[in-house]
């Protein structure tokens, strides 16, 4: 079993559209969601959402945890039987089934992830979509004095030290679509975002992540009507 954690903070129409687009997955998951203070707006379509049953575990917090607090929080709400965590963002849209089986079987213990980020200061996964054995995950968790991303990249380059996986699949988007920004920039000013370059080499001591170009899936499921992706394609105008 999954546990899927998302958190999120405002952004309503791709809050709405992720959640309702994830019931499309194969297989055998759970979805616990933290709410990072968001509007009334958007806790009102939460409790509708887990009122149909799309939520399994509904999370409401009074301050925004910002992302390497948010996730280990939710995190302790896992199902006991889940051997796995699946760390998703809430401005997603599913465009196949078979996403999580795909991951699934690429997956080795460590990490995979959805999406890749080339370059400097190192090459890494994206954290969007990051799946990854549970236990691992309780035994470093996110280090909150990186509240934002390089909470993630911390944690990859802690797995690759274990001498264990880390993946990430460059090409996705036959699986799942990342609108990116849904949540606004609070992680512009957050805790660890000004660490030097030099410092996240220091990470990785020149261990490199696995690189996958693609998953040749075409189950893809994709509505270019949807609100979220209407909305998408007009604030890119």
């Amino acid at each position: 079993m999954v546990s899927i954690i998302m958190l999120v903070h405002g952004a309503p129409i791709y809050t709405k559209n992720t959640i309702e687009t994830l019931q499309k997955t194969e297989g055998n998951f759970e979805l616990i969601v933290l709410d990072n203070n968001s509007d009334k707006k958007t806790k009102k379509i939460l409790l509708k959402l887990q009122e149909k049953g799309y939520i399994d575990k509904l999370i409401y917090s009074k301050v925004n945890t910002l992302f390497a607090k948010g996730n280990n929080i939710a995190s302790n709400f896992c199902a006991e039987e889940s051997d796995k965590i699946v760390l998703l963002n809430s401005d997603i849209d599913i465009r196949n089934k078979d996403w999580l089986k795909e991951m699934l079987k690429v997956h080795k213990k460590g990490i995979t992830t959805l999406g890749l980020v080339e370059g400097k200061p190192w090459t890494r996964g994206d954290g969007y979509c990051l799946l990854i054995d549970k236990h691992l995950y309780l035994k470093y968790k996110l280090d909150e004095e990186f509240e934002w991303w390089w909470s993630v990249t911390k944690l990859e380059a802690q797995i690759l030290h274990d001498k264990l996986s880390v993946i990430a699949v460059k090409n996705h988007e036959n699986l799942i679509f990342h609108y990116g920004k849904g949540s606004g920039n609070d992680f512009k000013n957050v805790k660890g975002m000004q660490i030097e370059g030099e410092e996240i080499k220091k990470w990785f001591a020149r261990k490199e992540i696995k690189i996958i170009e693609s998953i040749p899936n075409q189950n893809i499921d994709y509505n270019p009507k949807s609100k979220a992706n209407r909305y998408f394609q007009k604030k890119k105008m």
